[in-house]
């Protein structure tokens, strides 16, 4: 599915993922705490680069993930431009019910690209992870980086419940289709309501099987798995401190620059 597609064809894969955390974790909090939106646009282009020339990405494959976010981000960051602004000196404006003014001023406008150029460059931060190191290694360097086990152990659950509850969707939707169960807006709406209630219920069951399972072979609250093979990756650290200078760099240089 999705990410673990790409992770698994990664050229980064048999990567030790400690090294990917470290590096993914160090660009995102300078994304996230420079408040710059050329650092964030840096940020997402870098690791966008990265990604298709380190990880081996296909770029289509990493424009189609990019784009996911896209939808939220844009509400979200109009919702920021776009506000009551009173009788402040506005880039546009209008009347809302005739008794409301709203509109966009310039400090609304920069607040909402900033917004958008940190989530996004956090995104691509994010995605260099995700689509380079499997679920599995990512739990695994997680305990061996000291993360609570039962946090870890709720990764790895949560992560099987995504798939599980996936294929009961699938299964059930397809038999509603094969009874033009889609058929008009009215039908759709009462299938959908329908699947959705059915998948919590069977979810239920399904999960206590697979809990019974669990404990069957010997499951007394601990899930053990066998490490993988890695190569060390510890030039990743040295990516990592290129990348974060390059934007405590850009950082400055616009604080100098601009007021």
């Amino acid at each position: 599915m999705g990410t673990d597609r790409c992770a698994y064809l990664s050229r980064l894969r048999n990567v030790d993922p400690i090294p990917k955390v470290w590096f993914t974790l160090a660009v995102l909090l300078i994304c996230v705490f420079a408040d710059s939106v050329v650092v964030g646009l840096f940020t997402l282009a870098a690791l966008s680069v990265l990604n298709i020339v380190v990880g081996g990405q296909r770029t289509g494959d990493l424009l189609h993930f990019l784009k996911v976010p896209l939808a939220f981000l844009i509400i979200g960051c109009l919702t920021i431009a776009i506000r009551p602004i009173g009788q402040a000196e506005a880039l546009w404006a209008f009347r809302l019910l005739g008794r409301w003014r709203w509109g966009i001023t310039a400090e609304n406008l920069r607040l909402g690209l900033l917004v958008f150029c940190k989530a996004m460059g956090a995104v691509s931060a994010m995605y260099f992870l995700s689509l380079n190191t499997p679920m599995t290694d990512l739990t695994m360097a997680l305990e061996r980086l000291h993360v609570p086990k039962l946090f870890v152990e709720l990764m790895e659950l949560i992560y099987r419940f995504i798939f599980l509850l996936a294929g009961e969707a699938g299964r059930i939707k397809v038999a509603q289709e094969s009874r033009l169960g889609y058929r008009g807006f009215r039908r759709s709406m009462h299938s959908m309501g329908e699947l959705l209630s059915t998948v919590f219920v069977r979810s239920l069951h399904r999960g206590n099987r697979v809990f019974s399972a669990l404990e069957s072979r010997g499951y007394t609250g601990s899930l053990t798995t066998l490490p993988g093979q890695y190569t060390p990756g510890r030039w990743l650290y040295g990516l990592a401190a290129a990348t974060a200078a390059c934007q405590l760099l850009i950082l400055i240089a616009e604080r100098r620059l601009l007021p």
